[in-house]
């Protein structure tokens, strides 16, 4: 079930409540602002309704400036890390521009994070990685969570 939460002209926002998922869709050029409060937006909503999983369509996104990137790095991966989120399916254009390439950004400062990250080219071939969701009270990453964020 789909439960539309935010909609604007750059990003849309909802939460597929079967799946334990939340789906941000970004355009064209994102401004600064937008980009990060729609990102907090998504971090409450993990929160507030125990989401295991996160699609972040990036597919038609034209640009994600560095003081941004150094943003979701710095403030908002370590929100991430103290929620229950144990999935973050990326789907990128197939022209293989790698706009955000959140291995790389993630694991400059991390050695390791405990939720799964993969890249896709469609929603059918995430939404079906993210229905394999391990639950939480079964998934070995819970341990690995609480000693990272502890060392934050």
């Amino acid at each position: 079930m789909d439960l539309d939460c935010q909609k604007s002209p750059y990003t849309n926002i909802f939460v597929d409540t079967s799946l334990r998922a939340v789906h941000i869709e970004c355009e064209e050029l994102v401004p600064s602002d937008t980009f990060r409060r729609s990102l907090l937006y998504v971090i409450e909503l993990i929160k507030k309704n125990n989401l295991l999983a996160c699609i972040y369509d990036i597919r038609q996104l034209k640009s994600i400036p560095p003081q941004d990137q150094d943003w979701f790095i710095d403030e908002v991966l370590p929100l991430l890390l103290n929620t229950p989120i144990r999935k973050v399916a990326v789907l990128e254009a197939t022209n293989g521009t790698g706009l955000l390439d959140l291995n790389q950004l993630v694991y400059s400062k991390y050695l390791s994070i405990p939720f799964e990250l993969q890249y896709f080219e469609d929603v059918a071939s995430a939404l079906e990685w993210i229905s394999k969701t391990t639950p939480l009270d079964n998934n070995p990453l819970v341990s690995s969570r609480q000693r990272l964020a502890s060392a934050l």
